[in-house]
């Protein structure tokens, strides 16, 4: 009977750290995403390219990583994802082009995932999946703020942005759809309804939503003449500590 509990508690544990894996994954996968301004189609065609016209990369399981929804994919998946992020890293280290591209348009101001410095090979992307490893960029995962800080930035993100906009002549009510139409990276539908209505100081983001957020916000601050970076950001709508 002892060994039966022992058993099922090791299960138990193997279930969470699985479930931490996919939350993990999701936050690195969507701020990496984010961080390089990319929409569905972009990252699938960059995906493409940089596997040599291979598609193993679809929207649908981009949508699936970004909301932890993807529970099994592929080895190609992994494949995919890890030989964009090293054409990406070649692309800032030697300016050379992902293979297949005649520009570099998408990824003019590449973000590559790093692990101490350097570029991550194949086990690794799995290994954060899986919940066997945590990722050591402080930029990805350390970010965490209370509560009350999430609804603290959450309100003066809304001011900033209001300001933001009417400080470039358009209108905080009539304007807002169409600036974040343009702006905001992230198209989840969800998503921008909430942007919305936090702009509107009719929601407040949760801790793990404004940690998600972030570098879709930098680049929506940035294009409107706004804090750049994501922690002057972080500081200028509420010092949120991590």
């Amino acid at each position: 009977m002892l060994e039966e509990m022992d058993g099922e508690a090791t299960d138990n544990e193997q279930s969470l750290q699985y479930e931490k894996g996919l939350h993990t994954f999701s936050i690195l996968f969507t701020r990496w995403m984010d961080s390089n301004d990319w929409s569905h189609p972009i990252m699938v065609s960059l995906a493409k390219a940089a596997m040599g016209g291979t598609g193993w990369l679809h929207s649908s399981q981009i949508s699936g990583l970004r909301h932890a929804k993807l529970r099994s994919p592929g080895p190609r998946t992994f494949i995919a994802i890890e030989r964009l992020n090293y054409h990406l890293y070649q692309y800032t280290e030697h300016k050379t082009l992902i293979p297949g591209t005649e520009g570099s348009n998408f990824y003019a101001n590449a973000l590559p995932i790093l692990e101490d410095g350097k570029v991550p090979e194949l086990g690794w992307w799995f290994e954060v999946f899986c919940g066997q490893r945590i990722p050591s960029d402080e930029r990805l995962l350390s970010q965490y703020v209370s509560g009350y800080d999430a609804e603290t930035c959450s309100k003066n993100w809304g001011r900033l942005l209001r300001k933001l906009i009417h400080d470039v002549g358009l209108d905080a009510v009539d304007d807002l759809s169409s600036v974040i139409q343009k702006h905001y990276p992230a198209g989840d539908a969800h998503r921008v309804e909430k942007l919305i209505e936090v702009a509107q100081s009719r929601a407040v983001w949760t801790p793990e939503e404004l940690l998600q957020e972030i570098p879709a916000l930098t680049a929506l601050s940035e294009a409107l003449g706004g804090p750049t970076d994501e922690e002057d950001l972080l500081t200028f709508i509420g010092d949120a500590r991590p």
